[in-house]
């Protein structure tokens, strides 16, 4: 007996070699890692997009560190290794091409010793904000594929449009924000585009209609908007209002099972974005002049008292999905819209409420409302008064808290 619990040990650690030098010799080659997309030659642009000024990047150099600069690009503003090979940096600074190609030309940004202060946020009474409602609505709210009427055969409903939603909530956090001291403007006041194009304008270009739709008022529009909020508006900040909505593939059960929440600022550029001379320039303007890191002190109060005062959960993005967690607590994520890209004052975009979730819409059958009514055994503005009121609620703590602000580290 005893020479056998000699012998066993022996005889296992063989088994074991032999099975290791078996898997070796059985186990199929690893992939070679996936080629890299082919560079475009010369100018690329984003749809509709036109030809950056980069000498506009000039006033940022020997403004930003190489740590502050390396930190942001990863946690924030790209996606892993997304901004290879247009843009180089060392501890000296970066370099970033103006197109791909040999030869082509590049601006070149020298980091400094230490950051230079990043402009705070302005005091209440003399911040001017831009409220964004997304979307249209009204008759374009079909178009835009942001009308839910889960009941066909009830002419009575009232149908769920994320724009006239939006618009509404607007109107009712301008005036809260008014009676708070700011200056408030509202980038879109109806339920018309802001953009005078339609999309039989982009037919010639674009042959499919329903591409055609798509460019009217997922791109022609924003870019009509960010023409407004950049060069008339000019704000210190500005609020894209949206409602959520979950997917659903069964038509007879559209229904969410979460009613969720979060918030987001503008980052996570992946590598076929970069590949666009507009979107890499609008990165790095966005980097410079941290925008993120200026809002993200106000997102996060605001996260707070939604999660606090309401009814809804943090919402969570798939490890594979084009976003980065910009906290390490709060549904707080960058992500590359069009919206947050090309405003260029600081921009908080949020997604309280699931539009297909059941309280949600029995919420939005109750109409707009003064005052309080019961849901679920509890009192409740209506949706849209909710909603505004809860955002003004989280703007006044952030101030209670920083009656002046102070600039960033």
């Amino acid at each position: 007996m005893r020479k056998l619990s000699q012998i066993l040990p022996l005889f296992i650690t063989i088994l074991l070699v032999a099975g290791g030098i078996w898997l070796a010799l059985t186990r199929p080659p690893r992939p070679e890692p996936t080629p890299p997309a082919p560079l475009p030659v010369g100018p690329a642009l984003a749809t509709l997009g036109t030809s950056p000024d980069w000498s506009r990047l000039q006033k940022f150099d020997g403004t930003l560190s190489a740590a502050s600069f390396g930190r942001d690009l990863r946690e924030i503003y790209a996606l892993p290794e997304a901004w290879q090979p247009a843009i180089t940096f060392d501890p000296g600074g970066v370099t970033v091409k103006h197109h791909h190609g040999e030869n082509a030309p590049t601006t070149h940004l020298s980091f400094a010793a230490q950051d230079s202060p990043a402009a705070p946020l302005p005091p209440l009474s003399e911040i001017h904000i831009a409220l964004d409602p997304g979307h249209i609505g009204g008759e374009f709210a079909i178009l835009e594929q942001r009308n839910f009427q889960p009941f066909s055969e009830d002419a009575s409903q009232i149908p769920v449009r994320e724009g006239d939603l939006a618009l509404a909530t607007a109107r009712h956090l301008k005036k809260l924000l008014e009676e708070m001291g700011a200056t408030v403007t509202l980038v879109r006041e109806t339920s018309e585009p802001v953009t005078d194009q339609r999309p039989q304008d982009f037919l010639p270009a674009f042959p499919d209609r329903l591409l055609a739709e798509k460019i009217f008022y997922r791109t022609a529009e924003i870019r009509a908007r960010a023409e407004l909020v950049n060069e008339v508006i000019q704000p210190d900040l500005v609020f894209c209002l949206h409602y959520n909505a979950d997917a659903w593939n069964d038509p007879a059960d559209p229904w969410a099972p979460r009613n969720h929440f979060h918030l987001l600022l503008n980052g996570a550029y992946m590598a076929g974005e970069l590949v666009h001379d507009d979107e890499r320039f609008e990165m790095l303007r966005h980097l410079f002049s941290r925008t993120a890191r200026r809002a993200l002190p106000l997102a996060q109060k605001i996260s707070d008292v939604f999660l606090r005062e309401l009814d809804l959960v943090p919402y969570n993005y798939s490890p594979a999905a084009p976003a980065l967690p910009v906290d390490p607590v709060r549904p707080i994520y960058a992500r590359n819209l069009l919206a947050n890209r090309l405003y260029e004052a600081p921009t908080i975009f949020l997604e309280p409420y699931v539009m297909n979730h059941r309280e949600v819409y029995h919420r939005v059958q109750l109409g707009d409302y003064e005052g309080f009514r019961e849901i679920n055994g509890t009192p409740r503005r209506s949706l849209v008064r909710e909603y505004a009121y809860t955002l003004a609620q989280g703007i006044a703590e952030f101030y209670r808290e920083n009656p002046r602000t102070s600039p960033l580290p």
